[in-house]
């Protein structure tokens, strides 16, 4: 079984550009008007989201000292399984595969609304079905379809590709919002900031600080995508500094919070907040309509629409590539069966996670926008946990490993550590208890139970296949790709 063949052709600009495309995505450009709305201003939710990027950085710096240090396949999966064992890492993994599962058809369902914005003959006529309140169109449904196609064949010619386009289209979200922060800000008005909070279409939360919780609570979904750069580190390409990956890692978080800061900002002046709230999708494009009638408000529109487009694939692709090499590193701790430990000989891609992510991808336009909040709160939570391992993993080798071969020392060492873990627990359970403002609801309560029934049958119904070999050879399988760590696993 070849573990070790995947292309090694990632270089650190490319790694920034999946990192950061993978988190700006599209929400900046489509989902910005619920984010004040949900929050209950703009106040509260540009608070919420620079506090959400500071807490961030212990979490980043967690991650930006492990993916050098074991620059696997797996990310929190090989972390995890050198801290804790088995059963751990099962865990952590089971939760993240459930964040990709989440966010693939998320992309889909959102790039299908999008076009069917731009093009309102996709959802003409009457519905085949209706879901979650939303009416899901054939010729919508063979688009989604389409475009589904065209990232899973990226993808299943390989990394080298699929970066390439990365960095394309995220370059063009750079070029979108530098024009939006900057003709925003130039309508910016102080007064269309207030009332610095209140409760809008039943939006707002109990005040300022509920408005701030609501944010910080869907926040990490939107900061999420920086962990697609420790999914592909064992690609990276001859000759990479490493340490210079971990700071790339942690760039990429400040950087992507920042963007969204200012995004907020300049948007949420440009015209009165109460009202951009109350704006129908895509509400930035429609704002820039009004706010420069005319050709430069419609040149406003289509470049918004081509950046939410464009955020739309990176999110998509770096989220594809990444749940595939997750998927791959979990088969080669035989976590998941081997079909999953498949690398394509010519291409030099993960085979069966590949087709795993390719089938979560078709299942998007089959769903529609109607369940797109549980989709997110649920990524959201999922996400989370497995920062939390990742943290956990970190802690734990500072103490049990100290002389561990890390390229990237993080500062504030066992300290950061311990506060990454403080961070992601509280930041999880604003997710599960019900009188939280963050709540994920009962249906995300149900999805969530049912995911942990399903992976507790998985583990123990693999429990042959996985014991076949020993711990020891396990190890050897998910770490062999690694030179200087190899020999001490």
């Amino acid at each position: 079984m070849a573990h070790s063949d995947l292309q090694k052709t990632i270089k650190l600009s490319d790694y920034f550009m999946l990192g950061f495309g993978s988190i700006v995505g599209v929400g900046w450009a489509v989902s910005l008007n619920s984010w004040i709305g949900n929050g209950g201003g703009v106040f509260p939710a540009l608070v919420g989201y620079a506090i959400a990027t500071l807490i961030m950085i212990p979490i980043g710096l967690c991650y930006a000292e492990m993916t050098p240090a074991m620059p696997v396949a797996g990310g929190a999966v090989a972390f995890t399984t050198r801290a804790f064992g088995t059963l751990p890492s099962f865990i952590a993994g089971w939760f993240i595969v459930l964040a990709y599962i989440n966010i693939l058809p998320w992309e889909a369902i959102y790039i299908n609304d999008v076009l069917g914005l731009i093009f309102p003959v996709l959802k003409s006529g009457e519905p085949l079905y209706v879901l979650g309140g939303a009416g899901i169109y054939p010729k919508a449904i063979v688009v989604g379809i389409i475009l589904s196609c065209a990232v899973i064949a990226v993808n299943w010619v390989g990394a080298n590709v699929a970066v390439k386009i990365q960095t394309f289209c995220t370059t063009l979200i750079l070029i979108a919002g530098v024009f939006v922060i900057v003709f925003g800000l130039l309508k910016a008005n102080p007064a269309n900031f207030l009332p610095v909070h209140a409760d809008i279409l039943g939006k707002g939360q109990a005040g300022f600080g509920g408005g701030l919780l609501a944010v910080l609570a869907m926040a990490p979904f939107f900061l999420a995508g920086f962990d697609t750069i420790p999914q592909g580190a064992e690609e990276g390409s001859s000759g990479l500094n490493f340490k210079n990956l971990g700071k790339v890692l942690l760039g990429s978080v400040l950087s992507a919070g920042l963007f969204y800061c200012i995004i907020i900002a300049s948007v949420g002046g440009a015209m009165p907040w109460t009202e951009f709230a109350g704006l129908e999708r895509p509400a930035v494009s429609l704002m820039f309509q009004q706010l420069y009638p005319g050709a430069f408000g419609t040149f406003m529109y289509w470049l918004t629409m081509t950046g939410a487009l464009a955020g739309l694939f990176t999110t998509w692709n770096g989220f594809f590539i990444a749940g595939a090499r997750l998927i791959l590193g979990m088969s080669r701790a035989r976590l998941l069966p081997a079909f999953f430990s498949r690398i394509h000989p010519k291409y030099g891609t993960p085979v069966g996670g590949n087709v795993l992510c390719a089938v979560a991808t078709f299942a998007g336009p089959f769903i529609g926008i109607g369940l797109i909040d549980p989709l997110t709160i649920i990524g959201s939570s999922a996400f989370i946990i497995g920062w939390l391992f990742t943290a956990l993993s970190c802690w734990k080798l500072r103490v049990s490993e100290p002389e561990m071969n890390r390229p990237f020392k993080m500062p504030g060492g066992t300290f950061t550590a311990i506060l990454a873990v403080i961070i992601s627990s509280v930041l999880f359970l604003i997710t599960v208890i019900p009188s939280s403002p963050g709540y994920m609801g009962n249906v995300g309560m149900a999805y969530l139970v049912g995911w942990i029934v399903l992976g507790t049958l998985l583990y123990i119904g693999s429990g042959g296949y996985r014991n076949s070999i020993s711990a020891e050879q396990r190890v050897k399988y998910l770490f062999m790709s690694m030179k200087a760590e190899s020999a001490d696993n």
